[in-house]
Order: structure tokens, then C-alpha cells, then sequence
């Protein structure tokens, strides 16, 4: 028998596919071959496992969508894999489909009730097989996307709560102190009036920027790829330079050789650079650089924007395209940050078909952007 160490974590010559990923789990090395081939060629990712605690070390560093698991395996059967898989709170609810040899229905029950979804006896029907797969894969994905769905919503409500209990409860102080004013305090009276006139604005300000945000969702679902020049870029990196001054931040743009075209979306592009350079202005001290560069790399325009501000902690680089997460940093000049920015930025650059990296200067304090757009190739 084939040492189980000497498998790879992923023994079969694939592409990452949006189909799933499945971790076939059976001591015989011929069955995985022939069960991830059949895979494969369908699409999915394939990850071997020939043990039981060769299958949960795996699935610790990756968890799959789906866990095909043999029955009889030495050491740990395939039983007792799905009761531990049940026992953790991640693994829980992970589909386990039981290809197993044994059809006898005292083994299936014992299937079912350690956990697993489904049972498929040996020798099996490669298109039965495959349609139990699919089945099981496509539900645990949406399973997983309302999940998300639903945690990103309360997350949003979470924040929309933070977000306004503070100015309306300074609006209710204000108020109830300008009920109990005396006569001869006007002047107090006026400065409250103002305050509460301020924090509404600023109340009215976060629910505009929040509808403008689902609008601009909305409106990016809808793209459609155009033709845009480094000269419209420049343009819009351009327009930053007299916002930097205000805060004495110098600001430097170098662009390439030659013009060159990316495929885009003007508005989508223009949100995301306009996000990604506010960043950089707002984090960077006062008197400090701000140096934003476009160079062609292959067949992508690589758009680099690199600030002096204190970069991201590692904390960050887990949320930072998140909702309403706001980072470590802070703004150095009182500017207003409702934690979307980088999210609207990321979610823009994937529905263009551009790669969107943020993470820490290799040299100096600071962050870097690196945004990479496709060049608009003429046929």
C-alpha cells in the first residue's frame, strides 16, 4: 500500500474550478485515481486522502464542498471520520457522501446516522455518481452564499446602528438641554440649534453615502466594457494633486512611454481610482508623498498608487475589503471614513475583469495599491 504522505495534497493536474472542490478519501490509491479523474474531468478540484486522519489533517488546512469517504479504512473507518467531522463546529455541516463496498442496509444506516448525506455502494454508476456530486456540491455552495449573505446583513445593520446612535443621541442631548434653557441664554440656545443642525447633516451625509452605495451596486452589475486611455487615467489621478496640496502632501504620477487602452468601465474605474487615491491622501501625514505610476506589464496596465501613511496590520488584511470595516489606520486630518471604500473598490474591479491588491510598501512605511486593468486588444 502506497505511504500516505507520499500523496500530494492535490495529486491531479488541474485548474481551481468554480465547480467545487472534493476530497476523496479511501486507502486504495487505484480507487482515488479513478473516482478524481472522473472528477476532474467535470470540473472540480480533487484533494486524496488515504487515511481517516490523513482525510481530517487535509481538511483542516482546506475544507472542501463535498467529502466522498470510504467505509472500511484501517485505523479509523470511515464511520467514525464523519462522527468527528460532526463533533467540530466547522465541519459540521459539511456534506459526506459514503462510497463503501458494503450494501448490506445495517452498513447504510450505520452511514446515516454517524452524519452522512448519502450512501453510494461499489462498483457504482459513474453518471449516478456524478449527479449525487453535483447535487451535494451546488447545496452546500448555497448554503454557504446565504450564509454569507445573511452575516454581510447583519453586519450592515450592525454598523448602520453604530453609525447613527452616536449623532442622534448628541442630537437628543441637544435638544432636551435647549428645552430646559432659561431666559437670557440665547447665545447657548443658538450654538445648540447649530450643533443639531450639523449632526443631522451629518446623519442625512451617512444615509446618501449609504444609498449611493447600493445604487452604484446596482449600476455595476450592468457593465459594459469600453474603451479607455491612459490619458483619461491620468485625468483621473490628476485630480487629486490639488486635494493632496491642501494637506502640503506632494503628489507625483508617472505614466508609460506609450498610450496604450484598457477595457473597462469609465464610471467603475473612475469610483475605484477615486477610492483608492482618497485612501492614500487620507492616511498619509502631513508633508508626506504620495507617488501613483502606470506601467504596461504583458497584456495588463498596472496602475500603482503608494502612500507614507502606517500601512495595514495584520488584522487588516483579513477585513479589508469587508463592509463597513474600518482599519487600523486612522486619518491624519479629521476625515470622514464609512469603512466602504475599498469594499466598493474590489467589488468594481472584479466585475471588470481587473485584479485588485492592497498590502504593505516592500520598502519604507506606507501601503500600496496595485490595480491591473486587461489593455483593450484591437482585433
Amino acid at each position: 500500500m502506497t505511504d500516505p504522505s507520499a500523496i500530494p495534497t492535490t495529486s491531479f493536474a488541474t485548474t481551481v474550478s468554480s465547480r467545487g472542490v472534493v476530497l476523496v478519501v479511501d486507502d486504495q490509491t487505484t480507487n482515488i485515481q479513478v473516482v478524481g479523474t472522473m472528477l476532474t474531468r467535470e470540473g472540480y478540484e480533487v484533494i486524496p486522502a488515504t487515511s481517516g486522519a490523513q482525510a481530517l489533517q487535509r481538511m483542516a488546512a482546506r475544507q472542501p464542498d463535498l467529502v466522498l469517504l470510504d467505509v472500511m479504512m484501517p485505523d479509523m473507518d470511515g464511520f467514525e471520520v464523519c462522527r468527528r467531522l460532526r463533533e467540530h463546529p466547522d465541519t459540521s455541516a459539511l456534506p459526506v457522501i459514503f462510497v463503501s463496498a458494503a450494501n448490506d442496509t445495517e452498513a447504510m444506516m450505520r452511514g446515516l446516522e454517524a452524519g452522512g448525506v448519502d450512501y453510494i455502494t461499489k462498483p457504482f454508476n459513474k453518471a449516478e455518481l456524478l449527479v449525487r456530486v453535483r447535487n451535494q456540491v451546488d447545496l452546500q455552495r448555497a448554503r454557504e452564499t446565504a450564509a454569507r449573505v445573511l452575516r454581510e446583513r447583519e453586519n450592515i445593520i450592525s454598523m448602520v446602528a453604530h453609525d447613527l446612535k452616536n449623532p442622534l443621541g448628541a442630537i437628543r442631548f441637544s435638544a432636551q438641554t435647549l428645552a430646559e434653557l432659561k431666559p437670557g441664554q440665547e447665545s447657548t440656545g443658538s450654538e445648540l440649534i447649530q450643533h443639531i443642525v450639523a449632526t443631522c447633516d451629518q446623519v442625512v451625509g451617512f444615509v446618501n453615502r449609504f444609498l449611493d452605495r447600493r445604487a452604484q451596486e446596482a449600476e455595476m452589475a450592468r457593465i459594459t466594457p469600453v474603451r479607455i486611455s491612459t490619458t483619461q487615467i491620468q485625468d483621473m489621478l490628476e485630480g487629486w494633486r490639488r486635494t493632496a496640496r491642501r494637506k502640503n502632501i506632494t503628489f507625483s504620477l508617472h505614466t508609460p512611454g506609450q498610450a496604450v487602452n484598457v477595457r473597462g468601465d469609465l464610471l467603475t474605474l473612475g469610483q475605484i481610482l477615486d477610492n483608492l487615491m482618497s485612501n492614500a491622501v487620507k492616511f498619509t501625514p502631513l508633508g508626506s508623498h504620495v507617488a501613483a505610476d502606470m506601467r504596461v506589464d504583458g497584456s495588463r496596465l498596472i496602475i500603482s498608487i503608494d502612500d507614507e501613511g502606517p500601512g495595514f496590520s495584520d488584522s487588516d488584511h483579513a477585513r479589508m475589503f469587508q463592509d463597513y470595516m474600518r482599519l487600523s489606520a486612522r486619518p491624519t486630518g479629521d476625515e470622514s471614513s464609512t469603512g466602504l471604500g475599498l469594499a466598493i473598490a474590489k467589488r468594481g474591479a472584479d466585475r471588470m475583469g481587473a485584479e485588485l491588491i492592497l498590502q504593505n510598501r516592500a520598502t519604507g512605511s506606507g501601503a500600496c495599491a496595485r490595480l491591473a486593468l486587461p489593455l483593450w486588444l484591437d482585433d
